[in-house]
């Protein structure tokens, strides 16, 4: 009995339906002792007449008596459920079944279905299949992975009995989804490494998921990880636990332009809606928090088409320097956990920007200042300095650096700029006639260059008569968001602008810089380009009124442009962060600039149910190679920038759940230093359409993958422990019940009727 247990999912009906198959023998036989043999003179004729076709009725007898006792058997079968399939030919050869179970605990897993989350639905799935299973002697094995971490098999490779039970049930029941976004290839590459190399196995793969379209519909690199399970001849079965697409609203996306601000001054946020479900959507609201403190205005989001998204900025205030931690939450709906978004915000009292001008005068830098100095406005002061300060003051204090009619600067300056950018921090440039060409012209020639063109001459505009428009060049700035004012071409405000004097250039083979702004003829005037982290911007011109009437000009543009300026090239703060959810964090930084302790504060978990650490205190040890530094670490252009000092490293594992962790670490000398880091879970779990199972399976061309509702899958023997041949059995019983009435009408007797 515990052989055919392997190949039945009754097999208690097999035996007796093996009795049952003699059934139209014996009867036969029975027959033929019926009728007593008398010998007459007539018969004997009968006989004689008949002989010749003798043979062919004994054949013809047997075969109905073979259709017969076929029927019998096939009927046994269909009540046995024979599971039968040719990769279970190996079980006759004495081979196992390998089982390995991969859970989808990917967040669009904690969606609502029929009141109960999807996750606990696939749990509930597989303590279903197992225990049932569990209970039938055989040679059965499982493994029981995840798909956020397929390298920690909750199980791996044990018999399928009663211990395994024991041990399976309670780790299933405090099994918790995790927060991530992962495709389903590491998981079938990790089945895949489950399976390989196991001799005398018959392997099956059930993948007890979601199904979404996003992750298995069209995605060649899922289609090869399944191919690849085809080659190790491995049945594959997804699970559904969703059988139907899920509407979904979400917040997808929160953001700044700057993580910086200034007390009292208004801080934008851009915030995206998205709308996955198949409904528009209206009246949505959405609530903001600066520390756990909800404030009294909530966001107003307009409706929503399906498929499309709302994007809009919303300002607020802080009223009190320091770290702050905003979110933005939206109403509940069917997947709560991507209604919430996090950002880690720098408030000061005030942010500083250093101006350097050479120019004995000053009268630019004056110019530059009043521009961008408005308290109520910006938030910002700017420091008027020599370059003096370049070599003395710590540079990573400042939020940008202007550098204004700069002949020269010394290596060491020029290497702390370097610094500064390459950690990005922002940079222009504004020379004047005392600019030493040839030392601007190495500088752009440099591995790492600050400036991005080589300068020739100086450019003077011979038109003298302001009123004579027609000779006179005038600017054309390119789209960008530094010149809205003159991006517009209703307002038409660069018409004002009158350019005497500005440098020519060429630029450089690489195309390092773009061009953001030209004369009428042809002179490019404005650069940008980059710098590791850091943005230059270059113009050739001066920033005051030596050379344009730009400061002076009847229109605006020049207060705006330079305040739109300073806030795109503001440095990002090195005290917030923010990323997406991710498996865990490393940390890593210069021996000599930290000590090895990190404290870690972690946000409480949305779980209610789940008990987890909210402080940590880790040590670090030198690293062995060079991590993934996440996120970047802290000390600006000051830090040690040697590349052979030894660092120390130390992951954070547990970071894996949304929210704003505080960061703490000590200076050598004790003095402790904070930041906030803010993890965001995925937007792209959001989308909880549906695949179509159809086309599903019909991206594997082997034909070994299907898909399984997880409302009729019942127990691995009967789901994936081969195919039940249920189907074929009925139509093999069919046919051979049809050819048995045939032949029997053929054998029996019909005399005429009479005329």
């Amino acid at each position: 009995m515990q052989w055919l247990s392997q190949f039945f999912l009754n097999p208690g009906f097999v035996l007796p339906g093996a009795a049952l198959a003699s059934v139209p023998i014996v009867i036969h036989l029975l027959s033929r002792l019926r009728y007593k043999k008398v010998r007459f003179a007539a018969m004997e004729f009968l006989l004689q007449s008949d002989e010749q076709n003798r043979r062919r009725l004994i054949i013809e007898q047997l075969l109905l008596l073979l259709l017969r006792v076929l029927a019998v058997i096939l009927i046994g079968l269909l009540i046995a459920r024979l599971i039968l399939d040719p990769s279970s030919m190996l079980l006759m050869r004495g081979a196992t079944t390998h089982h390995v179970i991969v859970i989808d605990d990917t967040l669009s897993m904690r969606a609502i279905s029929s009141e109960q989350p999807l996750f606990d639905a696939a749990v509930d799935t597989v303590q279903r299949m197992t225990s049932q299973a569990g209970g039938r002697p055989g040679a059965q094995r499982v493994t029981v992975i995840t798909m956020s971490e397929p390298d920690r098999p909750l199980v791996m490779d044990r018999a399928l009995d009663a211990t395994l039970m024991q041990d399976l049930g309670p780790r299933l029941s405090n099994l918790k989804c995790s927060w991530q976004s992962v495709s389903p290839v590491t998981a079938l590459q990790a089945a895949a490494n489950v399976i390989n190399g196991g001799a005398g196995v018959a392997p099956q793969v059930h993948v007890v998921t979601d199904l979404r379209k996003s992750d298995w519909q069209d995605r060649p690199d899922v289609t090869e990880a399944l191919e690849s399970l085809a080659e190790l001849e491995a049945e594959v079965s997804l699970i559904q636990v969703a059988e139907e697409s899920l509407g979904n609203v979400s917040l997808s996306e929160l953001s700044a332009d700057n993580l910086a601000v200034a007390v009292g001054i208004p801080w934008r946020m851009k915030l995206s809606f998205t709308n996955d479900g198949s409904q528009i959507v209206t009246g949505l609201r959405a609530v903001v928090m600066i520390d756990g403190n909800t404030l009294p205005v909530k966001v107003l989001i307009p409706d929503i088409e399906a498929g499309e998204s709302a994007e809009l900025a919303h300002d607020i205030t802080f009223d009190a320097p320091g770290l702050h931690a905003v979110q933005v939450r939206l109403e509940d709906d069917l997947l709560n956990e991507d209604n919430s978004r996090f950002l880690a915000v720098e408030v000061t009292t005030s942010r500083r920007v250093l101006v350097i001008d050479s120019e004995a005068s000053q009268d630019d830098a004056q110019f530059l200042s009043l521009a961008i100095s408005d308290p109520d406005l910006t938030g910002r002061a700017a420091e008027v300095r020599t370059a003096d300060v370049l070599t003395a003051a710590s540079l990573s204090d400042y939020d940008c650096i202007y550098l204004l009619n700069v002949p020269e600067l010394p290596a060491d300056a020029v290497e702390r700029l370097r610094q500064y950018v390459e950690s990005g921090g922002g940079l222009a440039w504004f020379p004047d006639e005392r600019a030493n060409t040839g030392w601007y012209n190495a500088l752009a020639e440099k591995n790492v260059p600050l400036f991005p063109v080589k300068l020739t001459s100086v450019h003077k505009q011979e038109t003298a008569d302001e009123a004579d428009s027609a000779e006179r060049p005038y600017p054309a700035f390119e789209q960008h968001p530094i010149f809205l004012t003159y991006n517009d071409p209703e307002a038409r405000l660069a018409d004002a602008l009158r350019f005497r004097q500005w440098y020519s250039a060429t630029t450089l083979d690489d195309d390092r810089a773009r061009v953001l702004c030209r004369m009428s003829s042809g002179d490019p005037i404005i650069f940008e380009h980059t710098v590791g982290r850091g943005r230059v911007m270059t113009f050739l011109t001066t920033a005051g009124r030596r050379w344009s009437n730009w400061p002076i000009a009847d229109a605006p543009g020049y207060v705006v442009t330079q305040m739109l300026l300073a806030e795109y090239l503001q440095k990002p703060s090195g005290s917030v962060a923010d990323q997406e959810i991710d498996n865990g964090l490393t940390f890593s930084w210069p021996i000599s600039q930290y000590s090895e302790t990190l404290d870690i504060y972690l946000p409480e978990s949305p779980d209610e149910d789940a008990e987890e650490d909210t402080f940590l205190r880790l040590q670090a040890a030198p690293e062995q190679t060079d991590p993934a530094v996440l996120p970047d670490q802290p000390g600006g252009a000051e830090g040690p920038t040697a590349d052979s000092e030894e660092r120390l490293t130390v992951p954070v594992p547990q970071a894996r759940r949304p929210g704003v962790y505080r960061i703490k670490q000590y200076q050598l000398d004790g003095e402790p230093s904070e930041r906030l880091l803010a993890l965001n879970v995925p937007a792209t779990e959001s989308d909880l359409t549906a695949a179509d199972p159809q086309q599903v399976v019909a991206q594997s061309e082997s034909g070994h993958v299907r898909v399984v509702p997880a409302s009729t899958s019942d127990e691995l023997s009967e789901t994936d422990a081969g195919r039940e041949l249920r189907w074929l059995l009925i139509g093999l019983l069919t046919l051979v019940l049809l050819c048995e009435q045939l032949l029997a009408l053929r054998l029996s007797f019909h005399p005429e009727a009479a005329a």
